[in-house]
């Protein structure tokens, strides 16, 4: 029985530590155009490509860890492609525990300077280069933004997503 009981308290230690303990962000929509990421996407934030501007939302994010040095930003269309498809950039932080991200991307694919450019998106005929706006040509995908807290070791300390809307 003993050792029973100790073979079941070590696969539960090691089940426990593989376990990952990262906390929730806090993440809301700044631009009411945007409709908290409820129905359609606003023409603002749709792609060139099909006649928008290509400007993703304004958003505030708080309950940022202390630790967190990066906040890693994947844009992406949950019905195609991979995470981070339509984007994926990295906020550097100064010991912020919340932020205000501006509206970015636009015809001139404006990126503030505490904001680096990642991977680009998959989208090879368009304009834009580090930020795409949703671009499904109306086929009424649901976009996200998916954001991770990253600490000087690339840990993840905090995650959170936020409904961009469908287009």
């Amino acid at each position: 029985m003993t050792k029973v009981l100790g073979i079941f308290v070590g696969f539960s230690f090691f089940i426990l530590a593989t376990i990952s303990w990262a906390g929730e962000l806090s993440i809301v929509h700044t631009d009411t155009e945007w409709n908290n990421g409820k129905g359609q996407v606003p023409n603002k934030g749709v792609c060139l490509k099909y006649g928008g501007e290509s400007w993703s939302p304004s958003i505030k994010i708080s309950e940022i860890p202390d630790a967190a040095k990066t906040l890693k930003l994947f844009f992406t269309d949950d019905n195609w492609g991979k995470k981070g498809g339509h984007g994926n950039l990295t906020v550097r932080l100064n010991g912020q525990n919340s932020i205000d991200i501006p509206p970015l991307g636009g015809d001139k694919n404006y990126l503030p300077e505490n904001i680096l450019g990642g991977n680009g998106n998959h989208c090879y005929a368009c304009e834009e280069e580090d930020y795409l706006g949703p671009c499904s040509g109306g086929r009424n995908h649901t976009y996200r933004v998916i954001v991770h807290a990253i600490d000087d070791g690339e840990n993840i300390l905090a995650e959170g997503t936020v409904l961009l809307g469908k287009f």
